[in-house]
């Protein structure tokens, strides 16, 4: 974390290691979970209508057409949204091997989508403020791994505080205790925290570089 964002603890000490293994499993659930209703919506469904209708029961075409088109378009997008959750988990698994959850922040302001409730806002932006009154750059965060888009789009509990394990300027996981949600964020404007990154020690650039933080990912 850079300097004035430190010394903001919350009582008690996370266990990263365990928090990495979480992340890992709940990415892995959420893809196999999906995959498995769009692909029963999809395949499950026709076999299931062609029987009903057999037995005279027509008017279930109905209901089933449009389920077997949400089960093929839902079951294309899962497929393409585990290929980026992949990605995200292991850049969020590098960064908690590399950095601790020792910071929490009790407060944040939401920038954009802030009042999205359905869908997705075409960012998500935020800013982190310490107990001492310190605040962040605009950080873009992506949830790991995203929420259905049916769904508020901001994990749960954000707004009672989260925990970040990294180096701001360069990048960060953060952690929402209150639900047990994870983030990944990097400065919304990568170009205008360049001198950040330029200007940090060697140790602080090799551990960015070790938590795969040194490029814009999101």
């Amino acid at each position: 974390m850079p300097d004035n964002m430190q010394g903001a603890y919350a009582p008690g000490t996370l266990d990263t290691a365990a928090l990495s293994g979480k992340l890992t499993t709940r990415m892995w659930w959420t893809g196999i979970r999906n995959t498995v209703i769009y692909a029963l919506m999809a395949f499950g469904v026709p076999p299931l209508g062609a029987a009903a209708n057999r037995a005279g029961m027509s008017w279930v075409f109905i209901i089933g057409g449009p389920m077997i088109l949400i089960g093929i378009f839902g079951l294309l997008a899962t497929l393409r949204t585990i290929a980026v959750a992949v990605l995200l988990t292991r850049t969020c698994r590098r960064t908690m091997a590399q950095y601790s959850f020792d910071t929490f922040c009790p407060q944040i302001t939401k920038v954009d989508g802030a009042e999205a409730t359905k869908g997705r806002p075409k960012s998500m932006t935020l800013t982190l403020h310490t107990a001492e009154g310190h605040e962040s750059p605009l950080m873009r965060m992506n949830p790991v791994p995203r929420r259905g888009p049916w769904r508020n789009p901001w994990p749960d509990g954000i707004e009672n505080g989260v925990y970040v394990a990294g180096d701001l300027p360069f990048g960060a996981v953060g952690y929402v205790p209150s639900s047990g949600t994870f983030f990944l964020m990097q400065p919304d404007d990568w170009d205008a925290t360049a001198d950040d990154r330029k200007q940090a020690a060697p140790d602080r650039v090799t551990r960015a570089q070790n938590a795969d933080l040194t490029r814009r990912i999101i």
